[in-house]
């Protein structure tokens, strides 16, 4: 009997490191507002914004000719009202259209800009991961998700892995 019981208390203890699970977790976004490609990648942005509204201005410019056109002339036969309406109408359209295009424009190039900091940031930290020994390593910024900031934050280690 006394041997199974120490047999058992052998086991248990052998187990006990196996079970141990170590947490950590890290801000993300704080990280990416540090690395030095965010301030390039976001002036890509800005200039593509800027040149999509420079082109918008100008239609909007060109659209507001029109109406003007259209309601400072007197003389405007009826078909040619007719027609310049339906030159408004198509600017008008054609501005809408505009509008969306550009916005789903640069949505997908931060998205494209931000994937690759993303994935630089996941890359450190599972290096961190694999070299501290975590079992798991959460997200702890706003778009991580998490709702329990157990475990150590690792956002130190991470920094330093990426050299920031």
């Amino acid at each position: 009997m006394k041997k199974l019981i120490i047999i058992l208390a052998l086991a248990m203890g052998s187990m006990t490191p196996a079970l141990a699970q170590k947490f950590g977790h890290a801000n993300f976004e704080e990280i990416i507002t540090m690395l030095p490609e965010r301030a390039e990648a976001e002036k890509k942005v800005q200039d593509l914004q800027q040149k999509l509204e420079k082109r918008l201005n100008s239609m909007v410019e060109t659209y507001q000719a029109k109406i003007a056109e259209f309601e400072n002339d007197p003389d405007m036969s009826d078909a040619m009202k007719t027609s310049a309406a339906g030159e408004i109408q198509d600017l008008q359209r054609r501005i809408q259209e505009f509008q969306q295009t550009a916005y789903t424009e640069i949505e997908n190039k931060q998205t494209e800009l931000m994937s690759g900091m993303f994935t630089k940031v996941r890359e450190a930290a599972n290096k961190v991961g694999k070299d501290e020994e975590y079992t798991y390593i959460f997200d702890s910024s706003s778009q991580g998700g998490l709702l329990y900031a157990g475990g150590e934050d690792i956002t130190p280690r991470i920094k330093k892995e990426l050299g920031l």
